[in-house]
């Protein structure tokens, strides 16, 4: 399991890197592509549509393909999206960099589909959150590392874009763990009867309302990934270079509580873990709010900490409560990741009609959701679906 472990840890880092540089060259497609704002935050919002492209077909070939197959897909989709990107941007086209992104982001959207349910089917029962959470701790560790690689990037070579570069580096990468399945001998994973229908999904009111608690969590993550750099800027009075490097430590206060968590996480403390984080985010954003200088940059760059655990809590909590449902609930799930794209342009058009501080109420305001989710789902409880499936390992 540990070199399986390994593989499959290295596509949540790959998947971390893209997910981190989607919201870190907004301000690089703003300038170098001579657009708004507004225009130029389109490759986030393309990056969380494209599930809704790609993600329930997803979860029907992973009924007729497994698991392996789709992953090896999935890599080779994000490659060839790279590619593209990579070309798009040399020829300075911008609606071809949109296209190139659009085609990393169902790469990306696959692999989460595939990857999530993948390895809880080949962990322990009582390994597969920490599993998940560490995991996600690796997928951390790619979105801590990625700002400050490209602000490094821009300083070494300043009179010539290095975006290119960087997206063939990372079709290389991608190319690499799709041979790795391959050469490591990667279990597959089959359903070995039908996927059950989308409809299913909603005859539970836990599983919409996990669904939805997904939709906000993202959401609220990328929305304050893309507002932290120009916040930094204005209220913190850090030039550009210097607040991309700071994005680092939002996503690394991601990296550190999933780790933590990954190693000490027992069922009987999710909920109260789950009460305390987004309690911390609410408190971080309304102090970032009053504050509105470079102690409140600090206060939001530590929101990460306090995001850190909920993504792998409420995926894990979903496909361990429902785990018939796993590749169609992922895929869901997945889908939901749409609030990546609608709240960031719901806090954009905050900062237009109000200010950039006061847009930040929107993401706060949102946490208090998350946390009636958890004092709602994240108890006690038995399965509310029969059984509609199950999974077998092959080599």
């Amino acid at each position: 399991m540990n070199r399986h472990f390994t593989l499959l840890a290295m596509v949540f880092f790959l998947w971390g890197i893209i997910t981190s540089i989607n919201s870190t060259i907004i301000l690089f497609f703003s300038q170098y592509f001579a657009v708004s704002w507004q225009q130029a935050i389109l490759v986030t919002v393309i990056f969380y549509v494209a599930p809704f492209m790609v993600c329930l077909p997803c979860a029907q070939l992973i009924t007729r393909l497994g698991y392996r197959r789709v992953l090896q897909g999935a890599l080779l989709l994000s490659a060839t999206g790279s590619l593209i990107l990579a070309q798009m941007v040399m020829k300075s086209t911008f609606l071809g960099a949109l296209f190139g992104m659009f085609v990393i982001a169902s790469g990306v959207s696959v692999l989460q589909v595939v990857v999530n349910p993948y390895l809880t089917a080949l962990s322990t029962p009582a390994r597969q959150v920490g599993n998940l959470c560490l995991a996600s701790a690796v997928n951390s560790l790619g979105t801590t590392l990625a700002p400050a690689g490209i602000a490094l990037l821009f300083r070494l070579s300043p009179a010539q874009q290095p975006v290119s570069g960087l997206f063939i580096g990372l079709a290389m990468v991608a190319l690499t763990l799709m041979a790795g399945t391959t050469l490591f001998r990667l279990p597959d994973v089959r359903i070995t009867t039908h996927t059950p229908s989308v409809a299913s999904l909603w005859r539970v009111r836990e599983i919409w309302l996990t669904i939805l608690a997904i939709f906000l969590y993202v959401g609220i993550e990328v929305s304050l990934a893309a507002n932290l750099t120009p916040y930094l800027i204005a209220s913190g009075a850090w030039s550009a270079d210097t607040a991309l490097s700071l994005l680092s430590f939002y996503w690394g206060g991601a990296l550190v509580g999933r780790l933590l968590f990954g190693f000490i996480a027992h069922p009987s403390r999710h909920s109260a873990i789950f009460r305390t984080v987004t309690l911390s985010g609410f408190a971080l954003i309304l102090f970032a709010v009053v504050l509105n200088n470079a102690a409140g940059g600090i206060a939001l760059l530590m929101v990460g900490l306090a995001n850190s655990v909920m993504y792998p809590m409420i995926f894990g909590h979903a496909l361990i409560r429902w785990p018939t449902l796993a590749s169609l609930l992922a895929g869901a799930m997945v889908m939901a990741g749409i609030g990546g794209a609608a709240l960031p342009l719901a806090q954009a058009w905050l900062v237009e009609a109000t200010s950039l501080r006061l847009s930040f109420l929107l993401p706060m305001s949102l946490y208090l959701l998350l946390m009636l989710w958890g004092e709602y789902v994240m108890k006690p409880e038995k399965l509310t679906l029969s059984a509609l499936g199950k999974g077998e390992c092959e080599t």
